[in-house]
């Protein structure tokens, strides 16, 4: 029931449901899971809305001997839109909708966002200590532009069809343009 659950959620958001514009009762509807066993579970959409955060945590991947650039690329792909596109609506629901559903904002930005911008800072780090990204090079903005582009395209309809890992490879070598050693 549970992953059922989570799923239509995710699913009735990827067609275009806000987040305060869902029911438990819809939900039931949808799933044909009865009420009674849906509010047995959670007591309101908020805790429920807080499982879906849970059931959308990615597996960051293991940085490895690869390049920096490879490294960050890779970072990159986790958040692949055309792959995971209903979890990606679900992140922009929450982000539309931070002031209505605070709690929940937050710990999306704990659980989801926080472990991946220091994967990623982690990412720049490295490729400070080997020289493949300049020293001056600020990591938190840095890991902001990498970061702010996967969210861009994840929210923008003008990448829809297009390759994700082609456009994450293309973001890359144009930041790594800047922050390489000359």
């Amino acid at each position: 029931m549970y992953t059922v659950i989570c799923d239509a959620v995710l699913d009735l958001v990827s067609g275009g449901a806000t987040l305060s514009s869902l029911s438990l009762v819809r939900i039931s509807r949808d799933t044909g899971i009865s009420r009674n066993s849906i509010y047995r579970r959670w007591k309101s959409k908020e805790q429920l809305y807080s499982d879906v955060v849970k059931s959308i945590e990615r597996q960051l991947p293991d940085l490895t001997e690869l390049s920096a650039r490879e490294n960050l690329f890779v970072m990159m792909k986790t958040f692949d839109g055309a792959v995971e596109r209903s979890k990606g609506r679900m992140e922009q629901a929450i982000v539309a909708e931070a002031q209505n559903f605070p709690d929940l904002h937050e710990q999306y930005l704990i659980e989801i966002v926080a472990p991946f911008d220091h994967a990623m800072k982690l990412a720049i780090r490295r490729g400070k200590e080997t020289r493949e990204i300049r020293a001056d090079v600020d990591e938190n903005l840095l890991a902001e532009v990498l970061v702010s582009s996967v969210s861009a395209g994840m929210s923008s309809n003008h990448r829809e069809g297009q390759d994700f890992e082609s456009a994450s490879r293309r973001i890359i070598d144009l930041v790594f343009d800047g922050v390489s050693p000359k």
